[in-house]
Protein backbone atom coordinates (compact mmCIF):
# COMPACT_ATOMS: atom_id res chain seq x y z
CA UNK A 1 0.00 0.00 0.00
CA UNK A 2 1.27 3.50 -0.95
CA UNK A 3 2.30 5.74 2.27
CA UNK A 4 0.49 9.25 2.19
CA UNK A 5 2.34 12.35 1.54
CA UNK A 6 3.15 14.13 4.67
CA UNK A 7 1.90 17.29 4.84
CA UNK A 8 3.54 19.40 6.85
CA UNK A 9 1.36 21.90 9.57
CA UNK A 10 1.78 25.72 8.31
CA UNK A 11 3.01 28.30 11.43
CA UNK A 12 -0.27 30.33 10.36
CA UNK A 13 -3.18 30.38 8.00
CA UNK A 14 -4.66 34.08 7.76
CA UNK A 15 -8.34 34.32 7.20
CA UNK A 16 -11.40 36.57 7.10
CA UNK A 17 -10.05 40.41 6.41
CA UNK A 18 -6.66 40.27 6.51
CA UNK A 19 -6.55 37.26 4.22
CA UNK A 20 -8.30 39.78 1.68
CA UNK A 21 -5.77 42.29 2.71
CA UNK A 22 -2.72 40.04 1.95
CA UNK A 23 -4.64 38.98 -1.69
CA UNK A 24 -5.05 42.83 -2.52
CA UNK A 25 -1.47 43.24 -1.73
CA UNK A 26 0.20 40.29 -3.04
CA UNK A 27 1.84 40.39 -6.44
CA UNK A 28 0.85 38.78 -9.12
CA UNK A 29 2.33 34.75 -9.05
CA UNK A 30 2.60 35.41 -5.54
CA UNK A 31 0.08 33.01 -4.04
CA UNK A 32 0.27 29.88 -5.02
CA UNK A 33 -2.68 26.90 -5.05
CA UNK A 34 -1.69 24.02 -1.67
CA UNK A 35 -0.58 20.94 -3.02
CA UNK A 36 -0.94 17.54 -1.50
CA UNK A 37 -4.43 17.70 -0.42
CA UNK A 38 -5.67 20.29 2.91
CA UNK A 39 -2.89 20.72 5.35
CA UNK A 40 -3.70 21.14 9.36
CA UNK A 41 -4.38 24.16 11.01
CA UNK A 42 -1.82 25.32 13.16
CA UNK A 43 -2.56 24.55 17.06
CA UNK A 44 -1.81 27.78 18.26
CA UNK A 45 -1.27 31.12 17.17
CA UNK A 46 1.61 33.12 17.28
CA UNK A 47 1.93 35.10 20.92
CA UNK A 48 2.80 38.27 21.52
CA UNK A 49 6.50 40.06 20.69
CA UNK A 50 7.25 36.66 18.34
CA UNK A 51 3.79 37.26 16.58
CA UNK A 52 4.26 40.91 15.72
CA UNK A 53 8.51 39.77 14.43
CA UNK A 54 6.83 37.43 12.55
CA UNK A 55 4.16 40.43 11.35
CA UNK A 56 6.94 42.46 10.37
CA UNK A 57 9.20 39.97 8.58
CA UNK A 58 6.15 38.82 6.34
CA UNK A 59 5.97 42.83 5.33
CA UNK A 60 9.37 43.43 4.90
CA UNK A 61 9.32 40.73 2.36
CA UNK A 62 6.20 41.72 0.70
CA UNK A 63 6.30 45.33 0.09
CA UNK A 64 2.77 47.30 0.12
CA UNK A 65 1.66 44.73 2.97
CA UNK A 66 0.89 46.33 6.14
CA UNK A 67 -1.08 44.37 8.36
CA UNK A 68 -3.90 45.60 10.39
CA UNK A 69 -4.37 44.65 13.79
CA UNK A 70 -5.55 42.03 15.14
CA UNK A 71 -5.39 39.80 12.52
CA UNK A 72 -7.35 37.47 11.60
CA UNK A 73 -5.69 33.71 11.76
CA UNK A 74 -7.12 30.46 11.51
CA UNK A 75 -6.58 27.45 14.44
CA UNK A 76 -7.23 24.31 14.73
CA UNK A 77 -8.05 23.62 19.04
CA UNK A 78 -10.16 25.92 21.04
CA UNK A 79 -7.45 25.91 23.48
CA UNK A 80 -5.67 29.03 21.57
CA UNK A 81 -6.14 31.96 24.03
CA UNK A 82 -6.24 35.06 21.84
CA UNK A 83 -3.60 37.86 22.00
CA UNK A 84 -3.66 41.34 20.73
CA UNK A 85 -1.55 41.17 17.63
CA UNK A 86 -3.98 37.78 16.88
CA UNK A 87 -7.57 36.78 16.41
CA UNK A 88 -7.91 33.56 16.46
CA UNK A 89 -10.81 31.33 15.05
CA UNK A 90 -11.14 27.68 15.62
CA UNK A 91 -11.65 25.48 12.69
CA UNK A 92 -12.00 21.61 13.88
CA UNK A 93 -13.09 20.55 10.34
CA UNK A 94 -11.04 20.20 7.46
CA UNK A 95 -10.81 22.86 4.75
CA UNK A 96 -10.91 21.90 1.17
CA UNK A 97 -7.24 22.33 -0.26
CA UNK A 98 -8.46 24.45 -2.90
CA UNK A 99 -9.72 27.45 -0.27
CA UNK A 100 -5.57 27.90 1.11
CA UNK A 101 -2.97 29.56 -0.58
CA UNK A 102 0.79 29.41 -0.17
CA UNK A 103 2.16 32.88 0.81
CA UNK A 104 5.69 31.26 1.27
CA UNK A 105 6.82 28.18 3.53
CA UNK A 106 4.51 27.66 6.50
CA UNK A 107 2.65 30.66 5.82
CA UNK A 108 -1.20 29.79 4.27
CA UNK A 109 -3.93 32.76 3.37
CA UNK A 110 -7.59 31.55 2.83
CA UNK A 111 -8.83 32.20 -0.78
CA UNK A 112 -10.97 34.87 -1.53
CA UNK A 113 -14.03 33.13 -1.78
CA UNK A 114 -13.38 31.26 1.83
CA UNK A 115 -12.38 34.71 2.91
CA UNK A 116 -16.27 35.89 1.47
CA UNK A 117 -17.63 33.17 3.33
CA UNK A 118 -16.38 33.63 6.28
CA UNK A 119 -16.64 37.58 6.87
CA UNK A 120 -20.44 36.50 5.87
CA UNK A 121 -20.69 35.59 9.12
CA UNK A 122 -19.28 38.17 10.85
CA UNK A 123 -21.47 40.95 8.42
CA UNK A 124 -24.92 41.37 9.98
CA UNK A 125 -25.72 43.92 7.57
CA UNK A 126 -26.69 42.76 3.70
CA UNK A 127 -26.24 45.48 2.15
CA UNK A 128 -22.56 45.49 4.00
CA UNK A 129 -21.86 42.02 2.65
CA UNK A 130 -23.44 42.72 -1.12
CA UNK A 131 -21.03 45.26 -1.45
CA UNK A 132 -17.85 43.36 -0.20
CA UNK A 133 -18.90 40.81 -2.71
CA UNK A 134 -19.25 43.31 -5.15
CA UNK A 135 -15.66 44.74 -4.42
CA UNK A 136 -14.55 41.33 -4.83
CA UNK A 137 -15.88 40.85 -8.11
CA UNK A 138 -15.29 44.22 -9.21
CA UNK A 139 -12.16 46.53 -10.54
CA UNK A 140 -11.46 48.87 -8.04
CA UNK A 141 -10.94 48.11 -4.11
CA UNK A 142 -11.72 50.02 -0.37
CA UNK A 143 -10.87 50.32 2.95
CA UNK A 144 -13.19 47.12 3.51
CA UNK A 145 -10.48 45.00 2.53
CA UNK A 146 -8.00 47.16 4.89
CA UNK A 147 -5.98 48.32 1.65
CA UNK A 148 -6.22 52.19 0.72
CA UNK A 149 -8.94 52.94 -1.88
CA UNK A 150 -7.43 52.62 -5.88
CA UNK A 151 -9.19 51.79 -9.32
CA UNK A 152 -8.15 49.65 -12.49
CA UNK A 153 -7.32 46.45 -10.01
CA UNK A 154 -7.90 42.97 -10.55
CA UNK A 155 -11.09 41.40 -9.50
CA UNK A 156 -10.03 39.07 -6.64
CA UNK A 157 -13.47 36.57 -7.49
CA UNK A 158 -16.22 36.13 -9.68
CA UNK A 159 -19.94 35.27 -9.53
CA UNK A 160 -19.20 32.27 -11.00
CA UNK A 161 -16.13 31.40 -8.97
CA UNK A 162 -18.11 32.11 -5.57
CA UNK A 163 -21.33 29.60 -6.85
CA UNK A 164 -19.23 27.01 -7.64
CA UNK A 165 -17.67 27.52 -4.01
CA UNK A 166 -20.52 27.92 -2.06
CA UNK A 167 -22.14 25.10 -4.24
CA UNK A 168 -19.48 22.38 -2.95
CA UNK A 169 -19.03 23.69 0.49
CA UNK A 170 -22.47 24.25 1.76
CA UNK A 171 -21.48 23.22 4.99
CA UNK A 172 -19.04 26.13 6.10
CA UNK A 173 -20.37 28.73 8.12
CA UNK A 174 -21.74 31.86 5.95
CA UNK A 175 -22.03 29.82 2.42
CA UNK A 176 -25.72 30.26 2.97
CA UNK A 177 -25.27 33.96 3.13
CA UNK A 178 -23.63 34.13 0.04
CA UNK A 179 -25.36 31.32 -1.58
CA UNK A 180 -28.82 33.83 -0.88
CA UNK A 181 -27.29 36.81 -2.38
CA UNK A 182 -25.68 35.70 -5.44
CA UNK A 183 -28.82 36.44 -8.01
CA UNK A 184 -28.01 39.94 -6.78
CA UNK A 185 -23.89 40.06 -7.52
CA UNK A 186 -22.36 41.06 -10.90
CA UNK A 187 -18.84 40.82 -12.25
CA UNK A 188 -17.35 44.11 -13.02
CA UNK A 189 -17.85 47.16 -10.72
CA UNK A 190 -15.70 50.01 -11.53
CA UNK A 191 -16.07 51.79 -8.07
CA UNK A 192 -18.04 51.47 -5.00
CA UNK A 193 -20.48 53.92 -6.07
CA UNK A 194 -21.55 52.27 -9.29
CA UNK A 195 -21.79 49.39 -6.80
CA UNK A 196 -24.02 51.50 -4.83
CA UNK A 197 -26.24 52.87 -7.92
CA UNK A 198 -26.45 49.36 -8.88
CA UNK A 199 -27.94 47.79 -5.92
CA UNK A 200 -30.42 50.79 -5.93
CA UNK A 201 -31.68 50.57 -8.97
CA UNK A 202 -31.50 46.62 -9.29
CA UNK A 203 -32.52 45.09 -5.91
CA UNK A 204 -36.04 44.02 -5.78
CA UNK A 205 -39.28 45.82 -3.95
CA UNK A 206 -38.68 43.96 -1.02
CA UNK A 207 -35.09 44.45 -0.33
CA UNK A 208 -35.88 47.93 -0.82
CA UNK A 209 -34.67 48.68 -4.51
CA UNK A 210 -36.47 49.85 -7.57
CA UNK A 211 -36.56 46.69 -8.89
CA UNK A 212 -35.66 47.34 -11.97
CA UNK A 213 -32.71 44.21 -12.30
CA UNK A 214 -29.39 44.14 -11.68
CA UNK A 215 -27.76 45.41 -14.63
CA UNK A 216 -24.18 44.33 -16.01
CA UNK A 217 -21.56 46.34 -15.51
CA UNK A 218 -19.02 48.00 -17.56
CA UNK A 219 -20.62 46.31 -20.90
CA UNK A 220 -19.03 46.55 -23.85
CA UNK A 221 -20.82 47.17 -27.09
CA UNK A 222 -19.42 47.32 -30.45
CA UNK A 223 -19.97 50.37 -32.15
CA UNK A 224 -21.39 50.44 -35.73
CA UNK A 225 -19.91 52.59 -38.88
CA UNK A 226 -21.56 55.19 -38.15
CA UNK A 227 -21.26 55.53 -34.44
CA UNK A 228 -17.55 54.75 -35.18
CA UNK A 229 -17.78 58.02 -37.42
CA UNK A 230 -19.29 60.25 -34.79
CA UNK A 231 -17.21 59.25 -31.68
CA UNK A 232 -13.91 57.45 -33.16
CA UNK A 233 -14.40 54.34 -31.04
CA UNK A 234 -14.61 50.58 -32.37
CA UNK A 235 -16.76 50.08 -29.00
CA UNK A 236 -18.45 51.78 -25.87
CA UNK A 237 -18.07 50.49 -22.45
CA UNK A 238 -21.54 51.18 -20.48
CA UNK A 239 -21.22 51.52 -16.72
CA UNK A 240 -24.57 50.06 -16.13
CA UNK A 241 -26.39 48.13 -19.04
CA UNK A 242 -29.61 46.36 -19.90
CA UNK A 243 -28.57 45.35 -22.45
CA UNK A 244 -31.64 43.44 -24.16
CA UNK A 245 -33.38 47.32 -23.47
CA UNK A 246 -30.30 49.15 -25.34
CA UNK A 247 -29.88 51.35 -22.13
CA UNK A 248 -26.80 52.61 -20.64
CA UNK A 249 -26.56 54.20 -17.43
CA UNK A 250 -23.61 56.01 -16.98
CA UNK A 251 -22.53 57.02 -13.80
CA UNK A 252 -20.83 60.75 -13.69
CA UNK A 253 -18.19 61.09 -11.08
CA UNK A 254 -16.84 64.60 -10.39
CA UNK A 255 -13.18 63.29 -11.46
CA UNK A 256 -13.75 61.65 -14.49
CA UNK A 257 -16.63 63.87 -16.21
CA UNK A 258 -15.31 67.85 -15.49
CA UNK A 259 -14.02 70.10 -18.08
CA UNK A 260 -14.63 70.68 -21.91
CA UNK A 261 -12.97 68.09 -23.52
CA UNK A 262 -14.22 65.48 -21.13
CA UNK A 263 -18.16 66.94 -22.07
CA UNK A 264 -17.31 66.83 -25.72
CA UNK A 265 -16.03 63.22 -25.30
CA UNK A 266 -19.54 62.40 -23.75
CA UNK A 267 -21.82 64.55 -26.06
CA UNK A 268 -20.24 62.06 -29.22
CA UNK A 269 -20.54 58.95 -27.17
CA UNK A 270 -24.14 59.46 -26.42
CA UNK A 271 -24.76 60.49 -30.09
CA UNK A 272 -22.96 57.63 -31.54
CA UNK A 273 -24.91 55.54 -29.11
CA UNK A 274 -28.06 57.08 -29.99
CA UNK A 275 -27.47 56.18 -33.94
CA UNK A 276 -27.68 52.61 -32.54
CA UNK A 277 -30.59 52.92 -30.80
CA UNK A 278 -29.47 53.25 -27.43
CA UNK A 279 -30.51 55.46 -24.76
CA UNK A 280 -28.46 56.71 -22.03
CA UNK A 281 -28.70 58.03 -18.59
CA UNK A 282 -26.51 60.23 -16.98
CA UNK A 283 -26.59 59.91 -12.99
CA UNK A 284 -24.08 62.26 -11.46
CA UNK A 285 -22.88 62.32 -7.30
CA UNK A 286 -25.32 64.38 -5.96
CA UNK A 287 -28.32 62.77 -8.23
CA UNK A 288 -27.65 59.38 -6.60
CA UNK A 289 -27.25 61.23 -2.89
CA UNK A 290 -30.91 62.89 -3.51
CA UNK A 291 -33.55 60.83 -2.70
CA UNK A 292 -36.21 62.51 -4.79
CA UNK A 293 -33.52 62.64 -8.14
CA UNK A 294 -33.15 58.70 -7.67
CA UNK A 295 -37.19 58.27 -7.36
CA UNK A 296 -37.37 60.39 -10.24
CA UNK A 297 -34.30 58.74 -12.82
CA UNK A 298 -35.55 55.21 -11.47
CA UNK A 299 -38.64 55.86 -12.91
CA UNK A 300 -37.31 57.03 -16.64
CA UNK A 301 -35.21 53.79 -16.33
CA UNK A 302 -38.47 51.68 -15.47
CA UNK A 303 -40.68 52.99 -18.62
CA UNK A 304 -37.57 52.37 -20.91
CA UNK A 305 -37.01 48.78 -19.88
CA UNK A 306 -41.09 47.75 -20.37
CA UNK A 307 -41.68 47.24 -16.55
CA UNK A 308 -45.13 48.13 -14.99
CA UNK A 309 -45.47 50.10 -11.66
CA UNK A 310 -46.13 47.83 -8.80
CA UNK A 311 -46.95 48.36 -5.24
CA UNK A 312 -46.86 45.33 -3.72
CA UNK A 313 -44.68 45.74 -0.97
CA UNK A 314 -46.62 48.59 1.22
CA UNK A 315 -43.67 49.85 3.47
CA UNK A 316 -41.54 49.96 0.57
CA UNK A 317 -40.34 53.67 1.33
CA UNK A 318 -39.39 52.12 4.72
CA UNK A 319 -37.19 49.87 2.91
CA UNK A 320 -36.08 51.84 0.17
CA UNK A 321 -34.70 54.15 3.20
CA UNK A 322 -33.38 51.00 5.13
CA UNK A 323 -31.42 50.26 2.44
CA UNK A 324 -29.80 53.54 1.62
CA UNK A 325 -28.80 53.58 5.26
CA UNK A 326 -27.23 50.51 4.79
CA UNK A 327 -25.31 52.01 1.17
CA UNK A 328 -24.04 54.95 3.65
CA UNK A 329 -26.41 57.03 1.14
CA UNK A 330 -28.61 60.38 2.27
CA UNK A 331 -32.12 59.70 2.94
CA UNK A 332 -33.04 63.51 2.39
CA UNK A 333 -34.85 64.85 -0.75
CA UNK A 334 -32.34 67.55 -0.91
Amino acid sequence: MPSRTHIAQPTVCFGYRTALQILRAARPGELVPTKGGAPKLPDHAPKGELARRALRRLEEGHPGLRFEEPVHILVGTSNCRAGRACHPHVRKGALPASALLRLEKGVLVCSPELALVQEARRLRSEAALLELAWELCGTYRTRRTGMPSAYDVEPLTSVRALRRFVTRNPSLGGARKVARILRYLADGSASARETKLALVMGLPLAKGGYGLGIPRMNFEVEATSRARAIAGRRSFRCDLCWPEARLDVEYQSRENHEGELSRIRDSRRANALATMGWTVVGVTNDELDSLAATDAIAEAIRLRLGKRSRTSVPDHHARKLRLRRGLGLPVGYA
